[in-house]
């Protein structure tokens, strides 16, 4: 009897080893696989969700796998973060390990962009900057011939296939003509939306104190793949 318990733990040992090794292979190999999709300088940190792993493994469907990246450049646009969430991936051990094949039937993220990418756009002499929690520009700014101290609250908001960039609260400092409107003028502006990763549709957009955090979700996902992106 106690030759089959101390035989009944050693199997365990070996099956937990065993679900553990190939759960952290799986995670490599996908944080791999993304990497070089999208041609990023580090690997994503990549966690599957479920415990054990292997029998997730033997059916080839996982209920959820996590990517995070670190900063990412995609087209000529640096995001900060992409933190994505993808749900019942279809993805057979085999492949998962040999061939670039996996599939989510649905995936939601959290992407940051820093207030760095929306700077590029704005008018020569004003900067962003974080006031009270929430962005705000201010600077000198030269119109009509004038340089004029200006700032003003910043809305940021998803338009099409780019940020619309809209001052709100703008305050202008006394000069010889009114340029109230030509400030508003000059500080409206917009910056690309790149094509986020995994062909993530922005849903909302919310101005954050360190940068713009967009949320986005997509259906039918190719989580990895064999063509590079980016």
């Amino acid at each position: 009897m106690r030759k089959i318990l101390v035989l009944l733990i050693f199997l365990l040992i070996v099956l937990v080893v065993a679900d553990r090794g190939l759960h952290y292979a799986a995670q490599n190999e996908i944080a791999k696989r993304v990497s070089q999709q999208y041609d990023m300088a580090s690997e994503p940190e990549v966690t599957i969700a479920g415990v054990p792993f292997l029998t997730q493994a033997v059916g080839g469907e996982y209920s959820e796998i996590r990517i995070v990246t670190g900063a990412v450049t995609i087209g000529e646009v640096q995001l900060e973060r992409v933190d994505t969430t993808a749900h019942d991936v279809d993805a057979p051990l085999g492949d998962l390990l040999s061939e670039p094949q996996a599939v989510a039937r649905t995936a939601d993220a959290e992407v940051m962009l820093p207030y760095s990418e929306l700077q590029k756009q704005l008018p020569e002499g004003v900067v962003i900057e974080n006031e009270d929690g929430r962005p705000r520009v201010s600077g000198d700014l030269a119109i009509l011939g004038f340089s004029v101290a200006v700032s003003a609250d910043l809305e940021v908001t998803a338009e099409g296939d780019s940020f619309a960039i809209t001052p709100s609260n703008v305050e202008v400092a006394e000069s010889p003509v009114d340029v109230s409107a030509a400030v508003e003028e000059k500080l409206t502006t917009s910056a690309p939306l790149p094509q986020l990763p995994f062909d993530l549709q922005v849903t909302e957009v919310e101005a954050l104190p360190n940068g713009v955090q967009v949320s986005a979700e997509a259906a039918d996902v190719d989580l990895v793949s064999g063509t590079p992106q980016g």
